[in-house]
């Protein structure tokens, strides 16, 4: 409660003594992505994490009381986990690599505080559709199939293995370079995010993370941060007639 009544306080003094303006942007993210969880991370060289790139796109709109700002956007794209490792047998040692790729829609709503110059904070929450989610394996696919991977197909999907939906905290900064009294800008940035509810899954070898292979139940736990460039169109109220006459 204490938090819905500071942050409508910010927005009625932002209100009160600066002037109302309109942002609508178009953007492009690309991401560095993990799929986190705790059983992965205890099986050793054999379930590695791996660099995983992702990209999405979209638009958004903040509205703005003074320097503070209310903004919501629609992203659509993708988010990938990768995993590499090696198994060993009396016959040899087998490496492979494989990664997972979810599509997935995401709402981020977030306050944004920006400066004079240009510059912002985002801080807020975001919530990830996934639509689909497919495994990939490559490597020694047939060594290691025999022993561990449950599927016959290779791409395989993997979408009822995951959360239908999930909860992320989202935390990014960056500026809004336009030229004054220009409504059109160039908008670059980066963001971090955290999932904080269990997005579910399979591990580097396609089995459910939280299955028959594993004693305990884990979350998984989406983790991205990356850079993201866009254009805005900014509308403004015209400034009240007390800041002309200071001119």
């Amino acid at each position: 409660m204490k938090i819905k009544l500071l942050f409508f306080s910010l927005l009625l003094s932002g209100a009160t003594f600066s002037q109302l303006s309109f942002e609508a942007n178009g953007k492009y993210l690309f991401n560095s992505t993990w799929l986190i969880n705790k059983n992965i991370s205890d099986q050793g060289a054999e379930q590695d994490y791996d660099m995983a790139w992702s990209s999405n796109y979209g638009a958004g709109f903040t509205i703005y009381f003074g320097s503070v700002g209310l903004g919501v956007e629609g992203l659509f794209g993708n988010f990938k986990g990768a995993y590499s490792g090696e198994i060993k047998s009396l016959v040899g040692t087998y490496k492979y690599t494989s990664n997972v790729d979810l599509n997935l829609s995401q709402i981020p709503i977030f306050l944004k505080f920006k400066g004079d110059k240009g510059g912002f904070i985002e801080l807020g929450a975001q919530m990830n559709s996934i639509s689909k989610a497919t495994y990939t394996m490559e490597g020694d696919v047939l060594a290691v199939s025999t022993l561990y991977n449950p599927f016959l197909s290779n791409p395989a999907d993997v979408s009822s293995k995951y959360s239908k939906s999930y909860l992320s905290a989202i935390m990014g900064f960056g500026a809004n370079i336009k030229p004054k009294n220009f409504p059109l800008g160039i908008l670059i940035g980066a963001r971090l995010q955290y999932g904080f509810q269990d997005a579910k899954g399979v591990d580097a070898f396609g089995r459910d993370v939280n299955g028959s292979s594993y004693q305990t139940q884990e979350r998984t736990m989406p983790i991205s941060g990356g850079m993201y460039a866009g254009i805005t169109y900014t509308i403004s109220t015209k400034k009240d007639k007390r800041d002309n006459s200071k001119k």
